[in-house]
């Protein structure tokens, strides 16, 4: 199982300043705990961040704050050796068709009711081809990975992989998913996979997930990815109508390209979300972006440092961005439209890039720091003005809260309110409501 160690600011600077003296160049480290051929991910470069805007004085969070993914050769090669592929053609009739030893396989046809099981040693790898395959497993996954090294699934034209609405254990594993895997999981190619999963989610790896290319529409009752470790997308397009998480992780999410069009309760959602690159669009009726603490690894942290983040928020305690921990934008341009665009608990900082909150582009991040009903959206320093979160439109709400009293607002109470307990209220009671008389049952409902 690969280990993503995290890796501060400070230490990232006394770090490179001890290699700059030794005259050495700087080496990536594995992002791993196995000992493998050298397939494995590696963390990227550090990377300066030089996007400060205006000469204020800001915290700067560099890329350096958490050690950062990248796609290894093999995670990004589709090719292989077709002579040399072991050849499946699934049928009505094919029931579970079990993988022992590494290799490469070609899988085509269609099934109603059938199981790819892909079940090798610790350190063997299995390249499993999917060429216009439609696979339907009624009560488990179409394919179900018990055990690699590394498995890698290469998507070759229009593949559809379905359940049938229920999910039953095997050998006490409670696979909840299409694609369900127990190690670490590289998706590429340029084909298609169309996920449909009516009873739990669309992909679940309890490793590494890494995605490099290909085309996917995925339907699931609950998350659309869903992670332990880690998550990598470099590339692909993806549609994600679910009605739990989109992507999610445990611990470190990151985003280094690619098209999104997410439908969901939350959009995306990890202890690190990183957002380097990528044409986002969320459609959220909880969070839109989400860092929780997950994994004890992390800080809940989102930090975004490039690509095109458009977050459209439902009614209700719902947030644009919302870390239980720290936000930082240094690139790229984030587009929320929201009631609480922003809720963060630690620090909140635009070092760069552009910020656009209910139509207006802001300077200084909003914080949603009163909860439902009170006043979302107005920053921590009460000062009101277009960062408050609901600049612009009809209803442009650009208070005034640095201590002065604005005209009109003299302190008394309103005219027709003289501060006496209306007529039925003995003090215990609630008033007449609706023209129900306060002395009546306590049984009668709410209206």
């Amino acid at each position: 199982m690969r280990k993503i160690k995290t890796l501060t600011a400070a230490l990232a600077v006394t770090t490179a300043m001890a290699v700059l003296l030794a005259g050495c160049s700087s080496t990536s480290r594995k992002v791993t705990g196995k000992e493998d051929s050298g397939s494995g991910r590696q963390a990227a470069s550090d990377k300066e961040n030089d996007n400060n805007s205006g000469g204020q004085s800001k915290t700067v969070i560099p890329s350096s704050s958490v050690e950062q993914l990248s796609a290894s050769d093999k995670d990004k090669d589709a090719t292989y050796d077709e002579a040399d592929a072991e050849k499946i053609v699934l049928s009505d009739n094919s029931g579970q068709v079990k993988i022992n030893s590494e290799g490469t396989y070609l899988v085509s046809g269609s099934s109603s009711d059938s199981q790819l099981v892909i079940d090798v040693g610790e350190e063997e790898d299995v390249h499993l081809i999917l060429r216009d395959v439609n696979i339907t497993s009624k009560t488990s996954a179409p394919i179900y990975i018990i055990s690699a090294d590394e498995v890698y699934i290469t998507l070759e034209g229009s593949n559809t992989l379905a359940n049938g609405g229920s999910f039953e254990a095997i050998d006490e594993n409670d696979i909840d998913s299409v694609i369900y895997s127990k190690d670490d999981l590289t998706i590429n190619g340029s084909g298609s996979l169309n996920i449909t999963s009516p009873a739990g989610h669309g992909i679940v790896c309890k490793d590494d997930l890494v995605i490099t290319g290909g085309s996917y529409q995925i339907d699931a009752k609950e998350d659309g990815i869903n992670t332990n470790d880690s998550i990598l997308v470099t590339s692909g397009t993806f549609m994600i109508s679910v009605k739990d998480d989109a992507i999610h992780t445990d611990g470190l999410l990151q985003i280094d390209g690619g098209s999104y069009e997410i439908t969901a309760a939350e959009g995306i959602e990890g202890t690190y979300v990183l957002i380097n690159d990528g044409d986002i669009t969320i459609e959220a009726s909880d969070d839109g972006i989400n860092a929780g603490q997950k994994s004890d690894a992390y800080t809940p942290t989102i930090e975004i440092n490039g690509g095109s983040i458009k977050i459209t928020m439902g009614q209700g305690d719902t947030d644009g961005i919302d870390s239980n921990g720290n936000l930082y934008i240094n690139g790229g341009t984030v587009d929320i439209t929201g009631q609480s665009p922003c809720d963060y608990d630690g620090e909140g900082v635009i070092n760069g890039g552009k910020v656009i909150i209910n139509g207006s582009e802001v300077t200084e991040l909003p914080n949603q720091t009163f909860g439902p009903g009170g006043m979302g959206g107005f920053p921590s320093d009460m000062n009101g003005g277009p960062q408050g979160g609901f600049p612009g439109g009809d209803n442009d709400m650009q208070g005034n809260f640095s201590g002065d009293k604005p005209d009109g607002f003299p302190g008394d109470m309103p005219d027709g309110f003289p501060g006496d307990p209306p007529d039925g209220f003995d003090g215990n009671k609630p008033a007449d409501r609706n023209g129900i008389p306060d002395s009546q049952s306590d049984d009668v409902a709410s209206l």
